[in-house]
């Protein structure tokens, strides 16, 4: 009888089917091949995070620098932190001439009450700026009111807080091990002891933007989760990589230079009649267009997302 949804449907799952054949640890350490192919250990340290709801307030109010401090937290993150575990809570039965006690369940409890997202911030105060602007706006720093910086819509949680799916992979990058959705959140603090002074530290500022949530994991958030990694390709494979400058562009102009034997010099030239050095770049673009033709026939994984010179998708 196969077994019904769990937490971890719809991402990766254990699937190694003889587990129970191997004593593995037990009489000695049995690393053959036959036992390595049902003994795979979990690896984390494979984290992302998509702000997946924006404040609609500060959206509709500075929507390019919002744009910017979503993408730092997407792209440009160092940690995320502050995942709580579930406890099961119970309740004391005791009896007896002993008084001896059994513990009954009664909740289980999530005390997933924040998250912290690490990062850098950047010159210009990028993050500090949004995060300011984000808290004034629900609680004025002077007058303690609501007002959305003059934002003409209704004051209420949903118009103020955003929505984030954090996805832990395997090593591969492709495969979700852990997904969840972070609701309910904004900003705690606006940080602004980096501008403290002391002679001789230039320190780079490192922001821990904490963030309120309440979470919620389900097998529909995992499907979505492994839609995001998707959606969002990010480089894989280093043979992918893309310099930003193309063949073509770097040897358009036909300057160059050559070594003389007779001289041991460099002799210049240029484009004006130079019809060797001009039929010799040809020859190398021609090859190198047909090479990089050839490379897209058979697209490596992780290509997604990386074709326009390093580029990203903007969510």
């Amino acid at each position: 009888m196969p077994d019904k949804m769990t937490f971890q449907s719809n991402i990766k799952t254990h699937d190694k089917a003889n587990i129970d054949q191997y004593a593995f640890f037990l009489g000695g350490l049995n690393v053959t091949r036959q036992a390595l192919e049902q003994y795979d250990p979990l690896k984390t340290g494979f984290g992302r995070i998509f702000m997946i709801r924006k404040p609609l307030f500060v959206d509709k109010q500075i929507p390019t620098k919002l744009a910017k401090f979503k993408h730092v937290l997407e792209y440009a993150n160092i940690g995320v932190e502050g995942l709580q575990n579930i406890t099961l809570d119970s309740n004391p039965l005791t009896g007896g001439y002993t008084n001896r006690q059994m513990d009954i369940p009664n909740i289980a409890k999530d005390d997933q009450t924040s998250f912290t997202i690490k990062t850098y911030e950047f010159s210009g105060s990028l993050m500090r700026e949004v995060i300011q602007y984000w808290i004034n706006g629900v609680a004025d720093i002077q007058s303690g009111l609501s007002h959305y910086n003059g934002a003409q819509i209704p004051v209420c949680q949903a118009n103020q807080t955003a929505e984030f799916i954090y996805v832990v992979t395997d090593q591969t990058g492709t495969n979700v091990e852990y997904a969840c959705l972070f609701a309910n959140c904004m900003p705690r603090e606006i940080k602004l002891d980096q501008f403290n002074y002391s002679a001789g530290d230039h320190n780079l500022v490192q922001m821990d933007i904490e963030f309120t949530c309440t979470r919620y994991m389900s097998p529909q958030i995992n499907n979505l989760a492994q839609g995001l990694l998707v959606k969002y390709g990010i480089l894989m494979n280093s043979l992918n990589f893309h310099s930003g400058m193309n063949f073509n562009t770097l040897m358009r102009d036909g300057t160059g230079s050559t070594y003389n034997v007779e001289t041991g010099k460099l002799t210049r030239r240029g484009t004006s009649g130079d019809e060797v050095l001009a039929n010799e770049v040809q020859r190398i673009s021609d090859q190198y267009n047909a090479s990089y033709a050839e490379l897209n026939k058979y697209p490596l994984q992780g290509r997604a997302g990386y074709e326009n010179a390093g580029e990203v998708a903007t969510p």
